[in-house]
């Protein structure tokens, strides 16, 4: 993990902190994390019987516009955009996505670094997992593009921390800690391992869910699961972790590695190829490989392994 820049704190992120609060209550239902996973990814979670964690996600902003009303105000968050700018020495910053996060009473989750994008290839147009294998393996390092990704918490319980490796697995666990008090951090967490720590009771029972599960807030307070159409579970509002991702394309005046053009299908498929046949693995032939699960599960299980730390 060596050139990972160090994360930056940020205290009174917004002025009226209470007012995002309301939006993550106003704006549910919130679907299960695990709908958005390719459905290998989701095997051997702690969790349920399905292992489905009580862990679920909304996606307020997606390339650079807000999809819900209010959003504007996380997406150009001056706070962000300035100390995302001082991180990454950037002379343009660019916010492109916000994501809101809603978690109950859990165990800690995987330890991970967030799907990195490249330069001609992105989420919108590849599977994930080629894109983790993308990022894992180091060749297309000259076509990333660096993100600054900003964490903002609302949660005052028990557990709830925020842990990090800012110096790679080989270095030091950090952690922020509830009770958190308008505060953010950020940092490379496309390339920085880090993780949500157990929330709530260690010993609280989990629900049993399956990937179409959902939460919503309640009108006179509190929060409620169902799963296909059935109230599986409720909490009060102390009980419930809320986490915003902000993120941005950061790009600095400083001379980089650079490339002569974008990438494309046929350039990946010629990296990988030589790299695995380097390494004496022998690729499956297919007329589309980045579309194909065989090619595409060959090159993920090469790459991608899983990141591991003592709990």
């Amino acid at each position: 993990m060596a050139g990972l820049v160090k994360p930056l704190r940020i205290e009174h992120v917004f002025d009226d902190p209470l007012a995002i609060r309301r939006m993550v209550e106003g704006h549910g239902p919130y679907p299960a994390m695990a709908s958005y996973l390719p459905a290998a990814t989701r095997d051997g979670q702690p969790g349920s019987a399905e292992g489905v964690l009580p862990w679920f996600r909304g996606t307020w902003a997606a390339h650079g516009r807000p999809l819900v009303h209010g959003a504007e105000v996380i997406l150009h968050n001056p706070r962000f955009l300035q100390t995302a700018s001082r991180l990454f020495d950037a002379s343009e910053v660019t916010p492109n996505t916000v994501v809101v996060n809603v978690t109950a009473p859990m165990p800690a989750g995987a330890v991970h670094v967030d799907v990195p994008s490249f330069w001609g290839a992105d989420r919108d147009h590849y599977p994930i997992r080629l894109l983790q294998a993308m990022g894992r393996s180091g060749l297309f390092d000259p076509w990333r593009t660096v993100e600054a990704g900003a964490v903002f918490w609302l949660y005052d319980g028990r557990g709830g921390a925020y842990d990090y490796w800012p110096e790679g697995l080989d270095g030091p666990m950090h952690s922020e800690h509830p009770p958190f008090t308008n505060s953010a951090l950020v940092a490379d967490n496309d390339r920085m391992p880090h993780r949500i720590g157990w929330v709530g009771d260690p010993a609280a029972r989990l629900p049993t869910i399956s990937v179409d599960a959902e939460i919503s807030h309640l009108e006179h307070g509190g929060w409620a699961i169902t799963d296909h159409g059935q109230t599986v579970a409720h909490y009060g509002d102390e009980q419930i972790r809320i986490s915003i991702l902000w993120k941005a394309q950061v790009r600095s005046d400083r001379p980089g590695p650079g490339t002569a053009a974008p990438l494309s299908p046929d350039l990946i498929v010629d990296i990988f190829s030589a790299d695995l046949a380097s390494r004496g693995v022998e690729t499956p032939v297919s007329s589309s490989p980045l579309f194909d699960a065989a090619w595409v599960d060959l090159v993920h299980a090469t790459y991608v392994i899983p990141l591991g730390v003592a709990s």
